[in-house]
């Protein structure tokens, strides 16, 4: 029986959106830490008013996170700018452009990156230019409104450095250790069939290809055993589809329950599958597959009130340190076509005399 067309899995739904509101909920939490440090600051030089402005900052931080708790991300990250632009440009002229409040405003593009289209980014990127350039010229038409001593305001600058450079660090780890664990899931997605979850023919090849290297090396036995589903054509027709869908999972789960850890089983393609099952002799790769064979012969699958009930042919072979996948493959088939041509539900082997 020849290996049917593989099903091409696509990976589900993108998780940016989550990914976007873990971020953002970090940043407004961060931000509200970081308010709290401001309010200690200005009642400990004695800017009371300073002071308490940022206990309003903190209240709309809190209120943006809430917001991103609800999946409202443009409203959270709206009430965020909301704050620190006025937050940014309030600072700055009552303090001065050497306070660095503006360095802070940098400190939010990402969370604007990743809600936005990339032209929207840009046009953003243009508008923040030109606040920043505004407020710098301003400032120092003006002068400080309410300057502090020249002590204060270096601590103050290199506070809101310091504050720039630990928060954005930590933003950027957390995205990057997000950006890793979303790789690690495409990749693990990328080896998955995506109806049975077992593995796919892909990733079947390649860990063959590993196991035959092995086999060169260190003989050892192992064996092939090719699965195909009886009359599953009918089952379709039958049933439907989704009910054929539902005889693969249940099938599958039973490969996954009756096979070791160390064995591979994937899903060759169509109704047809796949085991390799290391370090295992032909009688006993026979023995765990008959074994398989009953368990599904004795299980059924619900669908719809009614019950489906199954068989599946095995063809086994040993597999030699001089195969390819192909020659243990070819050898299977054949023991497959043997059980089909016998009755069906029965499990045959090929042996190689060497």
């Amino acid at each position: 029986m020849q290996p049917s067309t593989e099903s091409t899995a696509k990976p589900p739904a993108s998780s940016n959106k989550a990914v976007a509101a873990a971020f953002i909920g970090r940043v407004a939490l961060s931000s509200a830490a970081v308010d709290c440090i401001y309010f200690l600051f200005f009642l400990a030089i004695g800017s009371p008013l300073l002071a308490w402005m940022n206990v309003v900052s903190v209240a709309m931080y809190l209120a943006a996170y809430q917001l991103v708790q609800r999946r409202r991300l443009h409203f959270a990250v709206l009430l965020i700018w909301l704050e620190a632009f006025p937050h940014a440009a309030i600072g700055t002229l009552m303090l001065g452009w050497e306070s660095g409040f503006h360095y802070l405003l940098l400190m939010f593009i990402p969370s604007v990156a990743m809600t936005s289209s990339r032209r929207a980014l840009q046009v953003f990127l243009i508008a923040l230019l030109s606040f920043l350039g505004a407020l710098d010229t301003i400032s120092r038409m003006w002068g400080p409104l309410a300057p502090i001593p020249e002590a204060s305001l270096i601590i103050l600058k290199w506070l809101n450095i310091s504050l720039f450079v630990v928060m954005f660090s930590m933003l950027a780890s957390y995205y990057r250790h997000k950006i890793t664990k979303a790789e690690q899931r495409l990749k693990i997605l990328a080896s998955l069939d995506a109806l049975t979850g077992l593995h796919n023919r892909r990733y079947f090849e390649s860990v063959v290809e590993q196991h035959i290297a092995q086999l060169r090396r260190n003989v050892s036995h192992s064996a092939v055993v090719v699965a195909d589903v009886d009359l599953f054509k009918n089952i379709n027709d039958t049933f439907g589809h989704e009910a054929g869908d539902q005889v693969l999972i249940s099938i599958s789960r039973l490969f996954k329950k009756e096979l070791r850890e160390v064995d591979a089983v994937a899903r060759w393609g169509g109704e047809e599958f796949i085991f390799l099952m290391q370090e295992t002799q032909l009688a006993d790769a026979m023995a765990v597959t008959e074994r398989i064979r009953c368990a599904i012969e004795e299980s059924a699958v619900s669908h719809q009130g009614k019950e489906i009930r199954c068989t599946v042919s095995f063809g086994v072979t040993q597999l030699l340190p001089g195969d390819t996948l192909g020659d243990a493959f070819a050898r299977a088939d054949l023991a497959l076509y043997r059980s089909k041509a016998e009755g069906r539900n029965r499990v045959s082997n090929h042996i190689v005399h060497v």
